[in-house]
C-alpha cells in the first residue's frame, strides 16, 4: 500500500477519526488553560497600555531604566498600528483580557483554516481530519498558549484569494503588524500588481504610525524604526528553528561582527529573488503557501509561526498523487509534531528542562523547508531532481 492509500484509508476510518477529534479537543483546551494561566506572553496587552497612557513602548523597552510595566516578555516587538488595533484590550483587567484574546484567537485560528480549505475545495472529512491534525499540533497549541498573533497574520493572507485587487493587498498588510512576514508579500504584490498593490499594502501600518506618532506627540520620523530597534533587542534569536537571519548571526558572530542591518539587507535580496518566481506562478493557494514557506526560512521564527504551514499542508494533500506531495506533508508534520518529540528525547536523556535550538537543528531545519519550498513550488511530479 503506498503513502497516498495509507492517508486516505486514514481520512476515511470512522473510528481513527473519533480519536483524533478527541485529542483535538484536549490539545485546544490544555493550550486554553496555558493562555489564561502562566502563558499569553506573547499577547501585546503591557505595550498597548503603555501607549493608551501615551507612553511610547518602544522607548520604555530601549531606555527605561526598568520594565516593570510589562507583564513577563510582553515586549512591544510588533509595528505601531498594533497597539491601537488592540487597544479595546486596554478596557478589560488582565484576567479577562487574556481570556478574550485566547477565545479570539481560537476563533482566528478556525476562521483562517476554514477558508483556506474552502478555497482548496476538499471534501468535509478530509477537511476534518485537517482541521483536527491542525489543532493537535504544537505550533496550534503555542500559539493559543503564547497568546501569539500568527493566526492573524494566517487569516491575512487568505486576502490573497479575493478578486478585488485593492481589498486584497489592503487585508494582505495588515499582517505587517508581525513585520518578520512583510518582505516577501510586500516584493511580491509589488511584482504581481504594481507599485499601486505595494502602496495599498502598506496603508494599514503607515496610517498606524501616522497614529501612533500623533497621538504621543512626536515626530513620524523619531518612531518610524523604532519596532525594528526592539525586534532586534527583544527577540531571542537562540530559539529560531531554522532561517537565514539566524544562519547569518551565527557566521558574523564568528567574524566578529556586530551589524544586523548587513543581514537585514542581505535577505531582502534573497527574498527578492525568491518573489521574482512565486509570482510567476497564477495558483493562488500555491503562491500563499510559497510565501509562508519563504517567511519561515529568511528570518527568525518560533515553534508558534509554523501554524502557517497549514496551506501548504492543504496544497499538498489536495496534489497527494504525486511524490513530492507525500514528501511534503512529511516535512510539514516534522514541524508540527516531529520537532517537539525529539526536543522531549532530549530533555529526558540530558535531564533538562528546556532544550535550547544548537546550530545543527538550525541547519537541519533551514534545508528541510529549503526542500518544502521546492517540493511545493513544482509539486506535479514524481520526480525530486526536477
Amino acid at each position: 500500500m503506498n503513502l497516498a492509500n495509507i492517508f486516505k484509508s486514514i481520512f476515511y476510518n470512522k473510528f481513527f477519526l473519533l480519536i483524533i477529534f478527541f485529542l483535538a479537543i484536549g490539545s485546544i483546551f490544555y493550550a486554553l488553560i496555558i493562555a489564561n494561566t502562566y502563558g499569553s506572553m506573547d499577547f501585546p496587552y503591557s505595550p498597548t497600555l503603555l501607549f493608551v497612557d501615551k507612553i511610547n513602548p518602544y522607548e520604555y523597552f530601549l531606555y527605561s531604566n526598568t520594565q516593570n510595566r510589562f507583564i513577563g516578555v510582553q515586549y512591544p516587538v510588533y509595528a505601531h498600528a498594533t497597539f491601537i488595533l488592540f487597544s479595546p484590550f486596554s478596557y478589560l483587567e488582565w484576567d479577562l483580557a487574556k481570556l478574550t484574546w485566547s477565545i479570539i484567537n481560537l476563533f482566528l485560528a478556525f476562521l483562517s483554516s476554514y477558508f483556506f480549505l474552502k478555497y482548496a475545495g476538499l471534501n468535509k472529512t478530509v477537511s476534518f481530519f485537517l482541521i483536527c491534525i491542525f489543532c493537535i499540533s504544537t505550533p496550534f497549541r503555542n500559539c493559543i498558549g503564547n497568546g501569539q498573533l500568527s493566526f492573524l497574520v494566517l487569516l491575512c493572507h487568505t486576502a490573497f484569494f479575493l478578486r478585488n485587487d485593492l481589498l486584497k493587498s489592503f487585508f494582505m498588510g495588515v499582517s505587517f503588524i508581525k513585520y518578520s512576514f512583510t518582505p516577501i508579500i510586500a516584493f511580491t504584490l509589488f511584482l504581481k500588481g504594481g507599485l499601486k498593490q505595494l502602496l495599498i499594502s502598506v496603508t494599514f501600518c503607515f496610517i498606524g504610525w501616522l497614529f501612533f506618532s500623533v497621538y504621543l506627540n512626536q515626530k513620524i520620523f523619531d518612531t518610524l524604526f523604532q519596532p525594528i530597534l526592539v525586534g532586534l533587542n527583544g527577540f531571542d534569536a537562540g530559539l529560531a528553528r531554522g532561517d537565514l537571519y539566524t544562519l547569518f548571526n551565527k557566521i558574523f558572530n564568528l567574524l566578529g561582527i556586530k551589524d544586523s542591518f548587513i543581514i537585514i539587507i542581505i535577505i531582502f535580496c534573497v527574498t527578492f529573488i525568491f518573489s521574482k518566481y512565486i509570482s510567476k506562478l497564477t495558483d493562488p493557494l500555491q503562491i500563499v503557501g510559497l510565501m509562508l514557506i519563504i517567511s519561515l526560512f529568511t528570518f527568525g521564527h518560533l515553534i508558534y509561526d509554523y501554524v502557517v504551514l497549514f496551506p501548504a499542508l492543504i496544497y499538498s494533500i489536495k496534489h497527494l498523487n504525486f511524490l513530492r506531495a507525500k514528501i511534503s506533508v512529511l516535512i510539514v508534520l516534522y514541524f508540527w509534531f516531529g520537532i517537539r518529540i525529539i526536543e522531549r528525547i532530549k530533555m529526558y536523556i540530558t535531564e533538562s528542562n528546556v532544550i535550547i535550538p544548537t546550530t545543527y537543528d538550525v541547519v537541519i531545519n533551514f534545508s528541510l523547508l529549503i526542500i518544502l519550498y521546492s517540493l511545493n513550488y513544482n509539486i506535479k511530479s514524481n520526480s525530486l531532481i526536477k
